[in-house]
């Protein structure tokens, strides 16, 4: 099934656009090895969901995006990929007083 608008995604200099979960299941096995991570997988997880009918396709392909958008590969309509700014250590920090959950 068709998304509609398809995803633009740049991977090693090459856009690619994603027309359907089909699309972006083929672009995720593609996936480098080294760069799989939890983001990684859970697209690739509810991309295999919406495949088998377990999930709808939209929302597979918002966890796709998702997925994009982290790995810095979701090209902006007319422009390059976009990069997301690290993180500092401290951003991934608890707030003073707030306690880890166990």
């Amino acid at each position: 099934m068709k998304t509609g608008v398809p995803l633009k995604v740049s991977l090693d200099g090459e856009v690619e656009e994603i027309d359907s979960v089909s699309d972006a299941a083929d672009f995720l096995q593609r996936w480098p090895v080294e760069r799989r991570g939890h983001v990684y997988r859970s697209a690739l997880n509810a991309c295999s969901a919406a495949i088998a009918a377990q999930i709808s396709e939209s929302d597979a392909i918002k966890v796709f995006t998702g997925f994009a958008r982290v790995a810095g590969i979701l090209v902006a309509e007319g422009g390059p990929a976009m990069r997301l700014e690290a993180r500092s250590v401290q951003s991934r920090m608890p707030k003073q007083g707030r306690q880890i959950p166990k």
